[in-house]
């Protein structure tokens, strides 16, 4: 009898015409798809795969106010300053000190972006409807489970620097090298320097060789992310308290 292979697969949110970018890999972290759309696009594509991780760029519920506990202030290192720092999840606020700007994830549903809100959504239908559990480390086999995942908290992780920002062409330059650096097959991004030329620049045109959106670069470092939830979880680091969710991270070389 074979035993059913597991997709890993990313998630990336917005609030575009299609809120929904993901790509999947497979267990030798081969690209297998990447897609666009509505969140039944997703869903639909989710329920085919039977073995699944899923690994989405968004939190899965409100913060339930831990950053304002004096105590819980008091064991960050640094402690906020007093004032400061009050509405968001202690993993936002542990990834933020790092330079990055992360979103940050409100106490009321009203205060909550739209695309946050669809999040919210999205984390329900895959437990509710597709049978999705949290990913836990040494938790045990399951056949369908998801995380949390922070795209440029996952960049940061491997770089080990505050990544260039994420809607600049360096900035998917660096997070596609980023990629290659850890094994997937993507499109060498230092091509496109060696298709520049002073007529393109002067025509206000550039080259098009084979770079991901920013979507689709934050959907493919969380599919990695749950390929290292399914195979590797030692090389996995967390931020974050359980109660409000972890965010999962891969640890760089």
């Amino acid at each position: 009898m074979t035993l059913q292979s597991t997709t890993f697969v990313g998630i990336d949110l917005s609030t575009g015409r299609q809120p929904f970018t993901f790509a999947a890999l497979d267990e030798r972290q081969r690209i297998l798809a990447f897609g666009e759309g509505e969140m039944v696009d997703a869903l639909s594509y989710i329920a085919g795969l039977g073995r699944a991780v899923v690994a989405v760029n968004g939190p899965p519920r409100l913060n339930c106010g831990l950053m304002a506990n004096a105590q819980v202030r008091a064991a960050l290192d640094p402690p906020p300053e007093a004032g400061r720092w009050r509405d968001l999840r202690v993993a936002e606020y542990e990834l933020a000190v790092h330079g990055l700007a992360v979103p940050r994830t409100p106490t009321r549903p009203e205060s909550s972006p739209l695309w946050m809100r669809i999040g919210f959504r999205f984390y329900e239908r895959l437990a509710g409807e597709l049978g999705f559990v949290p990913f836990e480390a040494g938790a045990g086999e399951c056949e369908r489970r998801c995380l949390e995942v922070q795209a440029d908290g996952c960049y940061w992780s491997l770089l080990h620097v505050a990544p260039f920002d994420a809607l600049s062409l360096e900035g998917r330059i660096q997070r596609q090298l980023a990629l290659d650096e850890i094994g997937l097959e993507v499109p060498d991004a230092m091509r496109f320097f060696e298709e520049v030329t002073r007529f393109k620049l002067l025509r206000s045109t550039l080259p098009d060789v084979g770079l991901y959106t920013t979507a689709e670069l934050n959907a493919l470092v969380g599919a990695y992310t749950a390929w290292l939830a399914g195979n590797e979880s030692a090389r996995l680091r967390t931020v974050g308290q359980a109660e409000e969710g972890l965010i999962y991270l891969p640890r760089g070389g």
